[in-house]
């Protein structure tokens, strides 16, 4: 029962509760906070303080008393529907995990450069990655875009705070000895699903692509491999199992039409008569799980004696194949579904080498 309209009650376990109004909610509404006592008066005692503080911070900031956890909540909530069901998922895994555990609690008005500054500094002695830290700070820097355009804050705290340099690491390629060695115990292998490793290395095709190629995308007669979908498992890190989804590319630049060599026509005409399932390489009528492709991978890397290399790394393989044969970059970097030239070029650098010595060398002739 409330006693004299000041928001305190007796509560059933014999202890009085006061009730303040702490600030407010993403959606407008109150945000209260509470106190306990023994008595009405030791709560009342306790509420005066607390109930003036909140009117003048009211006062002052308006609506950015909204803690970061709630606002954050809140703009994904509305983005979720312009966003693939993986790209949400990983937005809330790393709100969860990084952005709410440094800055949750604070309200908009005291999220600072100071205050995002210490984020950074906690995920370095977490000893995470300059990328990852990048992608984190990337994230908070859309979420406070967003509540300068809603009328939230005045000024995007990111933008007064420098990060750490990154610095990228060469994915290394597969040698041409030990590609042969791995196509060799691939062919040998009588595991259908084995073959999606030599369809790596001769297509560069993400392993999540080659879950979910069907054979309306591959064309036998025209030797073309329509890449239009994406299998993958997808966490949503909030206690949900993880699921696994078929859906479209990672970009609109990796939806993108693949010719076939003659190997690769060999291999999925070979594959084609053996069909039992809408999909090239299936698990009981239904799309293989990467995680599935990723063991047999590791399977037949044993066999051929090679460690330290992931599947990701036939991908770049395939593409150090091709810029070694000088091929240009533009048209690798369209194979691939790369945004750009230029990121082909930066991360396939080292491929190039052979051409940048026919350079120096053509230098040295004409100059004599």
């Amino acid at each position: 029962m409330c006693r004299k309209g000041q928001n305190i009650y007796y509560r059933k376990d014999e202890r009085w509760e006061g009730r303040y109004h702490k600030g407010r909610k993403a959606n407008g509404r109150i945000k209260y906070g509470y106190v306990y006592g023994k008595s009405f008066e030791d709560v009342q005692e306790k509420l005066r303080p607390l109930k003036k503080s909140g009117e003048i911070t009211l006062k002052l900031y308006g609506q950015s008393v909204v803690t970061f956890n709630e606002w954050s909540r809140q703009w994904l909530n509305e983005l979720q529907a312009t966003l693939k069901p993986a790209t949400y998922a990983g937005y809330l895994h790393k709100l969860k995990k990084y952005l709410w555990k440094s800055l949750g609690e604070l309200p908009l008005y005291q999220l600072d450069a100071k205050a995002v500054r210490a984020a950074v500094d906690s995920w370095k002695l977490e000893g995470l990655a300059c990328s990852s830290i990048k992608v984190f700070f990337r994230l908070l820097n859309q979420a406070m875009t967003c509540a300068i355009k809603q009328g939230l804050i005045e000024k995007n705290p990111c933008e007064a705070v420098d990060l750490p340099k990154v610095i990228k690491e060469r994915v290394r390629a597969l040698s041409l000895r030990e590609q042969r060695e791995l196509e060799k115990v691939v062919e040998e292998d009588q595991d259908p699903r084995s073959k999606t490793v030599n369809l790596a290395l001769r297509t560069g095709m993400r392993i999540g692509e080659i879950a979910a190629l069907k054979w309306e995308a591959v064309d036998l007669e025209r030797r073309l491999i329509h890449i239009n979908q994406t299998y993958q498992r997808i966490c949503y890190g909030n206690g949900e199992k993880s699921k696994l989804q078929l859906g479209p590319p990672k970009s609109q630049t990796s939806k993108r039409v693949i010719p076939m060599s003659d190997k690769v026509h060999a291999l999925l005409k070979t594959l084609q008569k053996k069909v039992v399932s809408d999909f090239v390489f299936t698990t009981k009528g239904k799309p293989c799980e990467p995680r599935l492709l990723t063991n047999h991978f590791h399977r037949l890397l044993k066999k051929a004696q090679l460690t330290g290399i992931h599947f990701h790394q036939l991908r770049h393989t395939f593409a150090t194949r091709c810029l070694e044969a000088n091929e240009k970059v533009l048209i690798v970097s369209q194979l691939l579904g790369h945004y750009s030239a230029q990121l082909t070029s930066d991360v396939y650098y080292d491929a190039q080498l052979k051409e940048r010595m026919s350079v120096v060398q053509s230098m040295d002739k004409r100059v004599g």
